[in-house]
């Protein structure tokens, strides 16, 4: 095995022994690393010995942007760099990485221990802690931080690396880390990123450094990795928008304030002439309920789902029974079509230097419920826990969500899904159009979520309540009609118009269908 103190002098030496996990399996880096990540470390390794004290000779660049699509080993490469300068400078190094939030702040986290579990001499020598990385021979540290901490002014960084900057919220923390890192002439900085949008301070960055001979600039047009496989390509093609799937897999920078929902399909779903006033036959309620208190703003979404209706009809004819004669009924249905319909929405923005009266929107959805008599209020526990407390009291049917990474992806599919298959429709509704024209698609470890700015219109708070109140809509869907079918009564009814399901497609799935003990006799009848 080569020297630790050629790894100390060599980071290529010390990347090619780096032990790696490779889809569950550790593999050394040096039998898998690929020509475009080579030639990125190649282009920086000068910069880190210099930094680490390991080189007299000065770098050609100290400032770097590599700009990689999605699934393009952004964070595993970062965390690569950042491990070899804590790990090998002589002197005590001060190190900052900066993520777009806590969660991607604990990806990089996360990395890092992974290299340090699977490399023994690693381990001895790092001390891995939440949000802090250090050696304690050296005295080197790595912060980990993510754009939304309350400040980094007064850090005096020795390197600074800077991963997913295109979803940062807020250029606060880069101006403060871009700022800190001219204090020391020597300091290196690295920014990794996919693509984002045009017209923001992300882009205006990115084009002035570009043509500036300082930085080392790199870009990967579209898909390049070997293990970004044709058949994964088409799948994301299928599920994501085309721009989305432009801005994130093709790594293009791409207009607009919003990429998550196609113009053509928001402007296809506003086919209504305004609000329900009251619950119509045929359909069931849900909601949604975004609660903020001071920053944000509160908002309520009211769905409608189309159940379809099934009713009995006298014939006017009377028919021999099996216990004598009874009037004959034909069954007239309304086939469910699943459906979706805005029904109502209410906003309430915080009065400047003030909170939003919570018992308004607590008094909202208790009146929503006795116009719809609501299915589902889905909500976040975050900032609503006493409100949906006193609203379960009082009888309405609370749905705790919260925004797990699991829930924020399947209100992410549930959005996307909606909208391409036309299954929305809207009335003209200026605040719950604006917030979907400006929803993002972004990467996140646990797969996609939808993310809007923060600006002086709010942060898509209205979205936020539709996007759950489909979540609600979506376990409300209609199933199949057997036990409507049955409910009707039609067994044995010579005149109805719907055809009977056979024995075959009951039983295999009577729970989900809704059959219960009172269908008994009939499916009894049905066997004979």
């Amino acid at each position: 095995m080569t020297s630790l103190r050629q790894f100390a002098s060599d980071p290529a030496a010390f990347r090619d022994a780096l032990r790696i996990d490779a889809d569950g399996s550790p593999v050394a880096f040096g039998k898998i690393v690929e020509p475009w990540q080579q030639a990125d470390f190649a282009a920086l390794d000068p910069a880190w010995l210099a930094v680490a004290g390991r080189s007299d000779i000065e770098p050609p660049h100290r400032r770097a942007w590599l700009e990689r699509p999605r699934g393009h080993s952004k964070t595993m490469d970062l965390a690569i760099m950042a491990v070899w300068a804590v790990a090998f400078a002589p002197r005590p190094l001060a190190g900052v990485a900066a993520a777009a939030d806590r969660d991607q702040a604990r990806l990089l986290r996360d990395a890092i221990d992974r290299l340090a579990r699977l490399n023994e001499w690693l381990a001895s020598t790092l001390d891995v802690q939440a949000y802090r990385v250090s050696n304690s021979r050296t005295g080197s540290t790595l912060e980990i931080l993510s754009s939304d901490a309350p400040t980094s002014y007064g850090l005096t960084p020795d390197f600074v690396v800077a991963d997913e900057l295109v979803h940062w919220q807020s250029r606060d923390l880069w101006d403060s880390l871009l700022s800190a890192s001219a204090k020391r002439k020597h300091c290196v900085l690295v920014v990794i990123t996919n693509a984002g949008f045009l017209d923001t301070w992300q882009h205006k960055t990115r084009e002035a450094v570009r043509s500036d001979p300082r930085w080392f600039f790199s870009r990967l047009d579209g898909p390049t990795a070997s293990w970004i496989t044709a058949d994964r390509l088409a799948e994301q093609r299928r599920l994501l928008p085309d721009i989305a799937y432009r801005r994130l897999w093709l790594n293009d920078w791409t207009a607009g304030s919003g990429d998550a929902l196609a113009t053509a399909d928001i402007d296809a779903a506003v086919t209504l002439a305004g609000p329900m006033r009251s619950a119509d036959p045929g359909y069931v309620y849900v909601a949604g309920l975004d609660l903020g208190l001071k920053r944000d703003a509160s908002a309520l979404c009211v769905l409608a789902v189309h159940h379809g209706e099934t009713a009995r009809v006298p014939t006017g004819r009377v028919v021999w029974g099996d216990w004598g004669p009874e009037p004959e009924y034909r069954v007239e249905t309304r086939q469910a079509t699943a459906r979706i319909r805005l029904a109502a929405t209410t906003l309430w923005k915080p009065p400047q230097r003030g909170k939003i009266d919570l018992a308004a929107v607590e008094r909202a959805v208790a009146e929503a419920h006795e116009r719809f008599g609501l299915q589902a209020v889905t909500y976040d526990p975050w900032q609503a826990e006493h409100l949906a407390q006193r609203l379960h009291r009082a009888g309405l049917p609370m749905r705790e969500t919260p925004f797990s990474g699991v829930n924020l992806q399947r209100m992410a599919t549930a959005m996307l899904e909606a909208f391409s298959d036309r299954r929305i429709e809207l009335y003209r509704d200026d605040d719950l159009l604006r917030d979907l024209r400006r929803l993002r698609v972004v990467e996140r470890h646990y797969g996609w979520r939808l993310a809007s700015p923060r600006d002086g219109d709010g942060h898509g708070d209205l979205a936020t309540a539709f996007a759950l109140a489909l979540l609600a809509a979506d376990e409300a869907r209609p199933k199949r009609c057997i036990a409507a079918w049955l409910d009707a009564g039609c067994l044995g009814t010579p005149t109805t118009t719907m055809e009977p399901p056979s024995v075959g497609d009951l039983f295999p799935s009577l729970a989900r269908e809704g059959i219960t003990p009172t269908h008994w006799p009939m499916l009894d009848r049905l066997m004979r």
